[in-house]
């Protein structure tokens, strides 16, 4: 699917060992545009460099290699070199220029490559390019993301990265959404912000949580929401970050963890996240061990109260925790359900009726040597 008036183009500078490291969207028309940025305190260049931009979009650029996260005013300076530049080669207002970066913490951008580079970036500018700016902004991802939804008159289009440090409130995530509907920007922000939560904040990989994470949705101005639109876009979003998941750093199970039962939906939402975070219930799942004990552990360690007694347990459709204690289950067939590629462990407090779900992914040796040598 084209959006009519929104052109994609990737090059390659020299950020990454290979392939395209510079990515750019331009904006036919101005685009009104809604963001969502990392809770991390250590806020990425882009991110302090956005939060300046007044009024509509008209170009994105997207780095990948280098964060430019945790390096001072400089960092937010070289981003206003770069607008400065690209707006002469497109001929658009300066404050019009919005950017994302992802890659090695504490490094500032190579100005010299960039700068060499904007040129045929923009000559590259096509609508049939977004599967080349989809590669252009990945790091250690292993396949492009890309979600497209058309619903009659409404066209969406999803891209996003992310593979590792990954536990969105957010993550090193990075994720653009872009649509030629006209909507009202007060109204359409709580509708955002609500698919937010039902699917970049319920994803974790590794449980840390980037200075970079962002998501951009860029919309036409307009004066209302056309009606199906918060449910297209929730859609395009809870399948990006299920995309995310499946390409997690050294992942061979993807685990969807469900906790009900609940007072209330923040109890099952800490329950959710401290064992989608465990080291050793993630190791577990790598190693098909069923350790119930793992999960126990974790789930005591949430700082939630509950009684134990009450407490159930279920690995796919095994129980394997009944009335404070682990039951008799048939050990290989639980085995079994752990060696299968995805699969889900629910958790009843049987305390009340809320409930949190959060997929995760096993931790694996594969996961440890890409971050052991991510820098080099």
């Amino acid at each position: 699917m084209e959006v009519p008036s929104i052109l994609f183009s990737a090059v390659r500078c020299g950020i990454k060992a290979k392939g395209p490291d510079l990515g750019l969207v331009f904006f036919g028309d101005g685009m009104d545009w809604l963001a969502a940025y990392t809770r991390n305190r250590i806020k990425a260049a882009h991110i302090l460099y956005n939060r300046r931009v007044r009024g509509p979009a008209r170009a994105l650029l997207v780095v990948s290699g280098c964060a430019n996260a945790f390096t001072g005013k400089e960092g937010v300076e070289d981003l206003g070199l770069l607008s400065k530049r690209l707006s002469e080669l497109l001929s658009i207002e300066e404050q019009s220029v919005l950017f994302a970066s992802t890659g090695v913490i504490g490094k500032r951008l190579p100005m010299d490559k960039i700068m060499g580079a904007l040129p045929s970036l923009v000559r590259g500018l096509s609508q049939g390019r977004l599967e080349a700016f989809a590669d252009s902004i990945m790091t250690t991802d292993t396949r492009r993301k890309i979600v497209v939804r058309e619903d009659g008159a409404l066209r969406l289009l999803g891209v996003a990265k992310g593979a590792g440090m990954i536990d969105p409130r957010f993550a090193t995530m990075l994720s653009f959404l872009f649509t030629d509907c006209a909507a009202d920007r007060k109204a359409l922000k709580p509708i955002f912000k609500e698919a937010l939560k039902g699917s970049f904040e319920r994803i974790s990989v590794d449980g840390d949580l980037s200075p970079n994470d962002t998501v951009l949705f860029f919309f036409r101005r307009g004066d209302s929401i056309p009606m199906g639109l918060g449910d297209v876009l929730a859609s395009v979003m809870r399948e990006l970050a299920y995309l995310i998941v499946r390409d997690g750093e050294g992942r061979t199970k993807v685990v969807h963890v469900v906790v009900r039962g609940a007072r209330r939906s923040s109890q099952a939402e800490r329950i959710a996240r401290r064992i989608a975070r465990s080291p050793l219930v993630k190791t577990a799942f790598f190693g098909s061990d069923p350790n119930v004990g793992r999960i126990v552990a974790a789930l005591g360690d949430a700082e939630v109260p509950f009684d134990p007694q009450r407490l159930e347990i279920m690995i796919g459709r095994e129980i394997v925790v009944r009335d404070g204690k682990e039951t008799r289950f048939d050990e290989e067939g639980v085995r079994g359900i752990l060696q299968q590629e995805e699969f889900e462990v629910t958790i009843d407090l049987n305390h009340g009726k809320e409930s949190f779900d959060i997929y995760t992914t096993d931790l694996s040796y594969e996961y440890v040597r890409i971050n052991a040598s991510y820098r080099s």
